[in-house]
């Protein structure tokens, strides 16, 4: 899982660059996953070693830049309630699934700020969240694929 990568095919690499992470999409060889993720503007927000990563993202998503807010650690994405913006969690969880499997899987949550956030979101996602389901059923295969 530490060696991922999540624009590791041709399509997810075009999605990414057309979501506008084209430079952070072409360094995906550099560093760890999380590091990666991190350098697209994540903040890691918790970890239980071997088990589960969760990282945050908080801004207007729904804008062609993203409107995002950096966030220097944990703390400042727990304390981020910013009025008319959204946070995601998104963490990658193992679990065991017999003496030699594991079953790997993802899951995000979001909360909106004020309605305004939240229709906007709303909008948003209709649109973007069958790419970002792509992204991470490729990123699942990927770890599956490279795990044999």
């Amino acid at each position: 899982m530490l060696a991922a990568d999540l624009a590791g095919s041709p399509a997810s690499a075009a999605l990414l660059f057309l979501r506008g992470y084209g430079a952070a999409a072409a360094r995906r060889g550099r560093g760890t996953f999380p590091e990666r993720l991190v350098r697209f503007g994540f903040t890691r927000v918790a970890e239980v070693p071997g088990r589960e990563m969760v990282f945050g993202l908080a801004g207007r998503f729904w804008r062609p830049s993203g409107g995002l807010r950096r966030l220097a650690d944990a703390e400042a994405f727990e304390a981020f309630t910013e009025d008319g913006c959204v946070k995601a969690a998104w963490n990658l969880r193992v679990e065991a699934a017999g003496e030699a499997a594991s079953d790997l899987s993802t899951e995000t949550r979001i909360r909106c700020f004020g309605t305004a956030a939240r229709r906007k979101f709303h909008a948003y996602w209709t649109l973007v969240g069958p790419f970002s389901g792509f992204l991470r059923r490729a990123l699942l295969r990927g770890v599956a694929r490279d795990s044999v």
